[in-house]
Formats: structure tokens, sequence, C-alpha cells
């Protein structure tokens, strides 16, 4: 038989191995990584080992669980943003109303046109607490002074008249005398603090003007709250401030309804800024008014 040699010595050494070993069939991974496994069930590592994948995967989800958080606050702060823009935009509406009724009421013509007497609306319930914690909606200094006013209480003011018919034997006012007209009330309230939001308001509110609807087709508007009368004043004198005299009687047949519109300015301080805004409060009273007949002999 004739002799192989080296080379053929080589070759079935290669031929022996390669029967015997088989090539890769199966991947996977083991506790130190990738690992390559043969039909013979002979498996070997073919990678470092990874650089700790579950911590990898522990950021991911919690800067995923951050982000849901982040987008669910944002998603509340928008309704809340809604929600108070809707409850605010209302209120004005009714204020404007209320405004319009106030400017043109006289009980003398137009008693049903706005109420008896119009009535400021309710102001909506902007507590503290709705504007506050997380989700909290930003709103302007304005804004919040606009709330901390709409929350302001301020007192009715009735018409001041002097001399009062109840002073005189006849219970009437007299056509042709000077009568003083002002504000028969508080005329100014503050300073008051309030916090909406997280802003601090600062409020001071004093009547600025008078309006009065004499009921018999005039009206006179005054500066500041009048002056009231007083019985030191002497007979016939005219106010230096407010005051009227009446053309013509009321009487026998009715009395006049008098209407007075107290312009209030609030003036607001808040952040660093500063505003007026102004409310009108309407108070109306009866006056009756006749002709007083001197004899002359």
């Amino acid at each position: 038989m004739p002799s192989l040699g080296r080379y053929g010595v080589a070759l079935g050494i290669v031929a022996i191995i390669a029967s015997t070993v088989s090539m890769p069939t199966a991947w996977g991974y083991g506790k130190d990584g990738p690992v390559t496994c043969t039909d013979a069930g002979l498996c070997v590592n073919i990678a470092k080992k990874r650089s700790n994948p579950p911590a990898k995967l522990h950021g991911r989800l919690a800067s995923g669980r951050a982000a849901n958080r982040q987008n669910a606050a944002n998603q509340r702060l928008q309704e809340a943003r809604k929600k108070f823009s809707a409850a605010h935009a209302a209120y004005i509406r009714q204020l404007t109303t209320y405004d319009r009724c106030v400017v043109t009421f006289n009980p003398s013509t137009n008693p049903g046109g706005c109420g008896k007497r119009p009535a400021a609306p309710t102001a909506p319930m902007f507590s503290t607490n709705n504007f506050s914690g997380p989700g909290n909606p930003a709103i302007t200094a304005g804004q919040a002074a606009a709330i901390a006013v709409a929350r302001l209480q301020l007192p009715t003011i009735a018409p001041g008249i002097g001399p009062s018919p109840d002073l005189n034997p006849w219970n009437m006012a007299a056509v042709g005398y000077p009568l003083w007209l002002w504000a028969d009330g508080p005329t100014h309230v503050g300073p008051i603090s309030d916090s909406i939001a997280g802003l601090s308001v600062s409020l001071d509110a004093e009547v600025s003007s008078l309006t009065f609807r004499m009921g018999d087709g005039h009206s006179v508007t005054c500066a500041g709250a009048g002056q009231p009368w007083t019985k030191s004043v002497q007979p016939g004198a005219k106010s230096p401030t407010c005051g009227y005299s009446y053309a013509k009687p009321s009487l026998p047949d009715d009395k006049y309804a008098v209407a007075a519109i107290a312009n209030w300015a609030v003036t607001w301080t808040s952040n660093g800024q500063s505003g007026v805004i102004n409310v009108p409060a309407v108070d109306t009273t009866d006056l009756p008014v006749g002709e007083l007949q001197v004899l002359v002999r």
C-alpha cells in the first residue's frame, strides 16, 4: 500500500475532527454572557460578561415612570386652568350685566328692567385651596386681584338726604328747598389682605363718586361720598359738595323713588403690581316732596 506522506496524514486528521465536532446549532445566554452549543452538547462562551443590564433596565423604567407623573401633572394643570378660566369668565359676564343695569337703573322709570334694585352677582367661591398644591394654575397678579375683589364684601350704602322729612311737621321735603345728598353708610373699607394661589393681595376700597337719580327725571353726580347734613346747618344753606332742589312735587299722588349709585374704587397691590377695580353698588329710598303755600297779608 503506498505511503500517504506528511500531507496525507494532515488531511486525515482534519477529516476525523470534522466528523466528531458538529457545527454550532443553538445560541443563548448563560450567567457570564452569550454562549453557543453544538449537537454534541458542547457549549462555549463567545463574549465577555455583560455590564449589569438589570441596572440599566431599572433606570429606564424609573425614567418612564417620572415622565408619566409629569405628564399627569401637566394634564391636571391644564384642567385646573380651564376650570378657573370658565368660572372667572362667567362671573365677569354676570358682573358686566350688573354694571350695565346699575348705570341705567332708574326706579321711577324702569323699576322692572333689572329688578327692583339690581343685586351684584354672587362671587364664585375661589377659596385659596382651589389654587394651591400640585397642579395649581398659574394666574397673574391682576387675576388674583379680581378674585380677591370678588370675595370682598362691600357694604350697601343708602341714599342720605337731608334735612329729613321726618324733622318737619309736614313729613315731606319742600319744592325749591336745598337738599344735601351723601352716602349714608361706611365709605371706606380696608386695608384688607387676601391670598390667592400663593399670591398675597392687598385691597383698599373707598367710595370715589356718587350718582343720585332723583326720581323726577334728573340725576346728580358728585365726587366723593358727599357731606352729611346736620342740625347745625343754617336753614336753607346749600351743600358744599352734593345737593339738589326739586322743581315740582311728587305729592299728593306719589313719592319720588331716589336711587343712590356708589362707585367703589378698590385699589389692589400684588406681586409688585397695582391697579384699581371699580365696583358699583345701588340702593334706593322713597322721598315725598310737596309744595308749601305761604300766606302773605
